[in-house]
């Protein structure tokens, strides 16, 4: 093969929707911790981590998150902490827990033949193997839809499209990453690095720009 055709092919590539993406089975070979950055604006309002932990042929993945927002002289908080259990690109199960101001909120999602059972505040329903939760830290989640929330398990209507190759800031530098967005129900623009990494989200809350972005 000539360097020319190499060059054409690696360029190719880079420019396609979902190169380089990794599935959520080879999402984290070697132990890997994900910090962000959650900011209202320009002002920091709390943090996320994701740890990823390879178990066998299983990916176990931790999501704690945490917010502090002062609107005027009224405070909020958010507090979340989940786990998945993933297969290959299959979702084996999810467990969440979250504060939402003060709301409790409990989930707990188990697959069955044809799909799964997501509880949520105790109440059992029936989601096809399509279905997903709104989880950002994988790109398996512009690829699925029903996708559905996190804190409460309210099912989103939704369409994803691929917008091209970006360069942008995360960890500290500049890196090339390919920009999705979903639509619809609920509304997210996320950047991703060539090895799968969510570099960066962006979405409105209450009327304002939140950002996660990778340290």
């Amino acid at each position: 093969m000539s360097n020319t055709l190499r060059a054409t092919l690696a360029a190719t590539l880079l420019l396609s929707p979902l190169a380089g993406l990794p599935s959520a089975a080879n999402a984290a070979s070697a132990p890997r911790t994900l910090t962000y950055n959650i900011l209202m604006g320009d002002d920091p309002i709390g943090s996320e981590e994701v740890k990823l932990e390879p178990q066998g042929d299983r990916t176990k993945v931790t999501v704690t998150a945490t917010t502090r927002v002062k609107v005027l002289f009224i405070n909020f908080r958010y507090d979340h902490k989940r786990e998945e259990l993933w297969k290959g690109s299959t979702l084996e199960s999810m467990k969440a827990t979250t504060d939402d101001d003060g709301t409790p909120h409990a989930l707990e999602l188990t697959s069955k033949s044809g799909g799964y059972t997501l509880t949520a505040d105790g109440k059992p329903s029936d989601l096809p193997a399509t279905a997903l939760p709104l989880t950002l830290w994988t790109s398996e989640v512009v690829k699925r839809a029903p996708l559905f929330s996190l804190i409460d398990g309210a099912r989103y209507t939704v369409t994803s499209k691929a917008l091209g190759a970006e360069t942008i800031e995360a960890g500290g530098r500049k890196i090339e990453a390919q920009h999705h967005r979903i639509e619809g129900d609920v509304e997210r623009d996320l950047w991703y690095a060539a090895d799968g990494t969510l570099l960066k989200t962006r979405f409105k809350r209450s009327g304002y720009d939140i950002t996660y972005v990778l340290k």
